[in-house]
């Protein structure tokens, strides 16, 4: 058997190289021969894929923040921004009209209870207020009043709104 090898000269180290093998018989045989060095990119490759998969798994699997405190087991706190709609002092509550609150809910009007309940008297429909709404599994009510700006009916004439909830 003769042998004569093919080198590719200019090629990366990482090609497989051939040998010719001319049998007994003087038919030429191709063998093929795995490169000498083992300067192979495969592993590279799969630490690399490796890499990316953690980073995937850690970035889905951290959320946002909760928009919401926590104060005591089952409360929460939100805040409020909104617009006093109607006051019912005999009930405690008031009608407000809220803007989005992130992460409880969409605007609406709806009644809630004040707390402390002598912050009624510092409301006045068309009032614009920021407050806390504290959520708790089975009521909820607002807290930390604060009236931003008032409404532009005069002080001593109560508005269409107000008419209607005393009567």
């Amino acid at each position: 058997m003769r042998f004569a090898q093919d080198s590719y000269q200019g090629m990366p180290s990482g090609i497989r190289k051939h040998q010719i093998v001319t049998a007994a018989s003087g038919g030429a045989l191709r063998k093929l021969n795995m490169p000498d060095n083992h300067n192979s990119s495969s592993p590279s490759i799969g630490l690399f894929c490796l890499c990316v998969l953690l980073a995937f798994s850690f970035a889905c699997t951290r959320g946002a923040p909760p928009p919401a405190a926590h104060t005591e087991a089952g409360t929460k706190r939100y805040s409020l921004k909104g617009k006093v709609i109607s006051v019912n002092k005999q009930a405690g509550n008031a009608s407000i009209y809220n803007d989005p609150i992130a992460g409880f809910m969409d605007p609406m009007a709806m009644p809630y209870t004040i707390k402390p309940p002598a912050t009624l008297n510092e409301l006045l429909p068309g009032d614009s207020i920021t407050a806390d709404v504290v959520v708790e599994p089975d009521k909820y009510w607002l807290e930390n009043v604060k009236v931003t700006s008032h409404s532009l009916a005069p002080a001593g004439k109560p508005t269409p709104a107000a008419e209607k909830q005393e009567k």
